[in-house]
C-alpha cells in the first residue's frame, strides 16, 4: 500500500478514470487503517471535499465490492491453527471453489494463476479439525493434491490487532460485535438503539473492544479485481536468516498481508497495487534478499470468498 500523507491544499475533485482510480485506492487504504474514520477526517486526509468522499465511499460499498467490517482476533475465539492451502485441480476450477466456499472454516477462497489454481485459507481450533477439512478437500472430484502451509505468525493482515489484553465480554459486547461484523460503520446511534445504551456509552464499549485487540474494523475489497487493485500472492522459501525478509515485509507499503509459516513456504505474502509496474520491482527486490532461496508467485483472478465474520459469526450469534 502507498503511504498516505495529510494534504493541506484546498479540496480537489479528481478528474478522469486514472485520477479516480488513484483516489479510490487511497480511500480504501485509509479505511484499511481505520474503518470507522469519519467522512470529515477522510476528506482532510485525502485533500477532497466531504461530499466527494461520501459519494465515492457510497459507490465503492454499494457496487464496488468494498466492505467495512469488524474481524475478531482468531486466538480470542479459540482458532489457533491457521493455514494457507494451494489446490491442484484436473478440470474446471469453479466447481471445486464453490465446494470449498461452503466449508465453515474457510475464510478466504480465490481462483488464481499457476499450476495450483485454487487458494484457500482456513482456521481451526486444533489439528484434528484441520485434518478433517483437508481430507474433505482431497476427496473432492478432480482434486489432485493440496499443498499446505501453517501460519506461525501473522505479520500483516486485515484481522491482526495491534495487541491483546485480558478482557471479559458480556451480552452487550457480543451484540455490538455481531452488528459490526456485518457493517463496521454502523452509527453509534444505531448501535446504541440495538443494545439500549446511550451513544456515548456505546462508543466507549466499541473503543474498549478495539483497544483490547478483540476486534479490528477495516475495509476489505472482495471479488474480481479492477484497475485500482491487482493482487499477487508470493510464497518464499529461505535457506538463511529470516530477518532480512521480515524487515522487508514490514517496511514495504505494497505488502498487504504476510505471515511466517512452515510447510510448503517459510513466508507467504500478498502484494497489492493499482499496477503490476509497482509490484514487479517489489518481487525482484524480494528475490535478491539474503536468505531467499526460492520465490513462487500467483495472481489472484477472482476472490470468491473473503468472510472473516462469517466463520467467527457462529461463535457470536445474535439472539
Amino acid at each position: 500500500m502507498q503511504p498516505i500523507t495529510r494534504r493541506t491544499n484546498a479540496p480537489r475533485t479528481p478528474q478522469g478514470a486514472a485520477d479516480l482510480d488513484d483516489f479510490d485506492a487511497s480511500l480504501i487504504r485509509a479505511l484499511q487503517a481505520d474503518g470507522r474514520a469519519s467522512i470529515h477526517d477522510l476528506a482532510i486526509l485525502l485533500g477532497a471535499s466531504r461530499d466527494f468522499v461520501a459519494q465515492r465511499l457510497q459507490l465503492l460499498t454499494h457496487g464496488g465490492g468494498l466492505r467495512i467490517v469488524a474481524a475478531l482476533d482468531p486466538g480470542f475465539v479459540g482458532h489457533h491453527v491457521l493455514v494457507h492451502a494451494k489446490v491442484e485441480v484436473d478440470g474446471p476450477i469453479a466447481p471445486i471453489a464453490e465446494e470449498v466456499v461452503q466449508l465453515p472454516d474457510a475464510v478466504f477462497v480465490s481462483m488464481t494463476s499457476g499450476p495450483l489454481p485454487l487458494v484457500f485459507e482456513s482456521r481451526h481450533g486444533d489439528s484434528h479439525e484441520l485434518l478433517e477439512v483437508l481430507d474433505h478437500v482431497r476427496g473432492l472430484p478432480t482434486v489432485r493434491r493440496v499443498l499446505v502451509s501453517t501460519y506461525v505468525e501473522v505479520l500483516k493482515g486485515f484481522f491482526v490487532s495491534h495487541g491483546q489484553t485480558d478482557i471479559v465480554l458480556d451480552r452487550i459486547d457480543y451484540e455490538l460485535i455481531a452488528v459490526l461484523q456485518q457493517d463496521g460503520r454502523t452509527s453509534y446511534r444505531a448501535l446504541a438503539d440495538t443494545v439500549h445504551l446511550s451513544p456515548s456509552s456505546t462508543r466507549a464499549r466499541v473503543q474498549r473492544l478495539i483497544d483490547a485487540g478483540v476486534i479490528r474494523i477495516a475495509a476489505i475489497k472482495s471479488g474480481s479485481f479492477s484497475r485500482n487493485r491487482l493482487a499477487i500472492g508470493v510464497g518464499i522459501t529461505i535457506d538463511g536468516s529470516p530477518e532480512p525478509i521480515r524487515r522487508f515485509i514490514m517496511e514495504s507499503p505494497y505488502i498487504d498481508f504476510a505471515v511466517r509459516s512452515h510447510g510448503s513456504f517459510d513466508f507467504i505474502a500478498t502484494l497489492v497495487s493499482a499496477s503490476s509496474a509497482h509490484l514487479l520491482p517489489v518481487m525482484d527486490a524480494m528475490r535478491g534478499l539474503p536468505g531467499v532461496s526460492a520465490l513462487e508467485s500467483w495472481t489472484h483472478y477472482d476472490i470468491v470468498k473473503e468472510d472473516y465474520a462469517r466463520t467467527l459469526g457462529r461463535v457470536l450469534v445474535r439472539e
